[in-house]
């Protein structure tokens, strides 16, 4: 492990200035194969395929890039001030990018939390794992202390947002509430972002089509008013 790691960050320096690290972490690169030395990781969850209200034998590998690909849309049709907002930094990279990495991490856990029940398929607490496991691979593209936490706080609360938009969820309202008022001051556009992306491919459009609409619906009046006019 010790000469695996020595040989990522020699390979890191060899390629790009260290605070440009990050920008390995393309769709494109991992699509070509490119980086399957250095983040195997990612070309492992070719072999978990979901199968639920949300996937229909689909590899997390293919739909993490679905993901991108659907947020990389989604980012072109935000307003001005939103963009403007996702151009500024955290340390040396922008919000845009970082979020773009949490997206590529998001379901990086799902391997390790798999189960299947007669063919459904659930992946419990894979935010939390993910959070870990996102943690040892982003070391390897030297990420500041404040770059790595803002990625994995997404990563970490992802989910959350997906469960309260449930249509049986009575308490929405309040949930929901609490839920703005937790990360408004950080997290809340790029959760909200995220979870558009991950919404918009899914399955659930045919499962549950009520629902699949109600949280599109929801999604697009959101990020009419990001950022929060609190200001983050």
């Amino acid at each position: 492990m010790l000469a695996r790691a020595c040989g990522f960050e020699s390979r890191l320096r060899h390629h790009l200035k260290m605070d440009n690290a990050i920008s390995l972490l393309s769709d494109s690169n991992i699509k070509s194969g490119q980086l399957a030395d250095l983040v195997p990781e990612f070309y492992e969850l070719k072999n978990v395929v979901e199968n639920n209200d949300w996937h229909h034998k689909e590899n997390i590998f293919d739909h993490t890039l679905s993901v991108l690909e659907n947020l990389e849309k989604i980012l072109r049709t935000l307003n001005k001030e939103t963009k403007q907002f996702l151009d500024s930094r955290i340390d040396h990279i922008s919000r845009r990018e970082l979020l773009k990495v949490a997206t590529l991490f998001h379901d990086i856990a799902k391997k390790e939390t798999f189960s299947n029940n007669n063919g459904y398929t659930l992946c419990p607490d894979h935010e939390d794992e993910g959070s870990i496991k996102a943690r040892r691979i982003l070391k390897r593209f030297m990420l500041s202390n404040k770059e790595l936490e803002f990625v994995l706080q997404i990563v970490r609360h992802h989910g959350i947002i997906h469960r309260i938009l449930a249509l049986d969820n009575g308490d929405f309202k309040k949930k929901y509430a609490s839920f703005k008022k937790r990360f408004s001051r950080n997290i809340y556009p790029e959760l909200i972002l995220l979870a558009f992306a991950d919404t918009a491919g899914s399955y659930l459009k045919k499962t549950h089509p009520a629902e699949f609409k109600s949280r599109i619906v929801f999604y697009k009046k959101e990020i009419e008013n990001l950022p929060p006019r609190n200001k983050i």
